[in-house]
C-alpha cells in the first residue's frame, strides 16, 4: 500500500515527548521574564514579555532577531498542539506550562506560581489601568505647571518690555506733537503762499496793467507749477498728492528731531515689536481652545 510523505515534509514534526530542557518564568516589576539559551552563541538571553500587548509571534520575532541561527521557531501547547502566533502572552500565561522549539531542540516552560495564585490577568489589566491613569495625571499636571511657569515668564518679560518702552513712548509723544505743529505750519505757509500769488497777479491785472501784459506771466508761473510737481516725482518716486506730501513732511521732520534729541528709533520699534509678541502668546496660551494640549504641541507652537 502506498503512502504519500508529502504533508510529512511539509511541516516540522511534532516535540518529542522528552529530552526537554527546563525554563522557569519569573516575574520582575509585575512583567514575567524567560531565560532562553541562545543557539548559536550557547548562553542564557534575557527576553521580557508584555502579556496585554505581545504574543507568540512577537516572541518568535525576538528570539530571531536576537539570534540569527534560529532557522525554526514555534510554541507548542502541553498536548503537543502548536500554538498559533495571534495568541497573546496572556493566554500563553495561563498555561501554566508550555514548549518552546528553537530548531530542533525543544524546552518545557514554566510559569510560576505567584502569591498561591496563578498569573492573574485581571490584576495585571487593574495595573495597567492605573498606570494609564497616573500617566494622564501626570500629563495634565505637567501641563498646568508648564503652563502657570509659561506664563509667569511671560509677564515678567512683559513687564521688563513696558517698563524700557515707556520712556521711550513718552519722549515719542513730544516729537510727534512738534512734528504735528512744525507740518501745519508747512501746509498752511504754502496756502498763503498761493494766497499771496493770487492776490498779486490780481493786483497786477487789474490795476497796475492789463491782462493783455499779466496773460504771459500768468501762463508761465502755471507751467513753472507743472515742472515743479514733476520734478518732485523725480525726486521722491510718488506723485504729488496733498496726503502724501504731508506725510512725508511730517516723517522727514520726526527722523530730524529724534536724530536731534537722541530718541533710538530701531530700538523702539524692536520694544514695540516684543511688547506684541508677548501679548500674543499670553493670549494664546490663555485661549480655552488651548487649555488641554500637551506640552510638546504648546512648545511648538510658541516657537512658530
Amino acid at each position: 500500500m502506498y503512502v504519500s510523505t508529502a504533508a510529512s515534509s511539509s511541516s516540522p514534526p511534532s516535540p518529542p515527548p522528552s529530552s526537554d530542557v527546563s525554563l522557569n518564568i519569573r516575574f520582575e516589576y509585575g512583567l514575567p521574564l524567560l531565560d532562553v539559551p541562545l543557539p548559536s552563541r550557547n548562553e542564557p538571553c534575557q527576553f521580557t514579555m508584555r502579556p496585554l500587548s505581545d504574543n507568540v509571534g512577537n516572541l518568535c520575532e525576538f528570539l530571531r532577531q536576537e539570534d540569527r541561527g534560529i532557522d525554526y521557531v514555534a510554541v507548542y501547547g502541553n498536548n503537543g498542539t502548536k500554538l498559533a502566533t495571534s495568541t497573546s502572552i496572556e493566554h500563553l500565561l495561563q498555561f501554566g506550562t508550555f514548549r518552546l522549539r528553537l530548531n530542533d531542540k525543544y524546552f518545557t516552560v514554566n510559569v510560576p506560581e505567584t502569591a498561591g495564585t496563578r498569573f492573574d490577568s485581571d490584576k495585571l489589566r487593574q495595573l495597567d489601568d492605573l498606570r494609564a491613569t497616573v500617566a494622564s495625571l501626570h500629563a495634565a499636571l505637567c501641563v498646568d505647571e508648564y503652563k502657570l511657569a509659561r506664563e509667569r515668564n511671560l509677564l515678567q518679560k512683559l513687564e521688563n518690555a513696558e517698563s524700557l518702552l515707556k520712556p521711550l513712548e513718552i519722549e515719542k509723544v513730544r516729537i510727534e506733537k512738534e512734528c504735528e505743529e512744525h507740518t501745519d505750519r508747512v501746509m498752511w505757509a504754502g496756502f498763503a503762499a498761493c494766497g499771496v500769488q493770487t492776490g498779486l497777479f490780481a493786483r497786477l491785472t487789474w490795476w497796475e496793467y492789463s491782462w493783455d501784459i499779466m496773460e504771459p506771466v500768468t501762463y508761465f508761473a502755471t507751467y513753472s507749477t507743472v515742472i515743479a510737481t514733476f520734478g518732485y516725482y523725480l525726486y521722491t518716486k510718488q506723485n504729488f498728492d496733498y496726503p502724501i506730501a504731508r506725510e512725508r513732511v511730517y516723517t522727514k521732520q520726526f527722523y530730524r528731531r529724534a536724530l536731534k534729541s537722541g530718541f533710538d528709533i530701531e530700538k523702539y520699534n524692536n520694544l514695540v515689536q516684543e511688547v506684541d509678541e508677548l501679548r500674543n502668546q499670553l493670549k494664546r496660551l490663555r485661549d480655552p481652545l488651548f487649555q488641554h494640549l500637551p506640552v510638546s504641541y504648546l512648545s511648538h507652537l510658541e516657537q512658530k
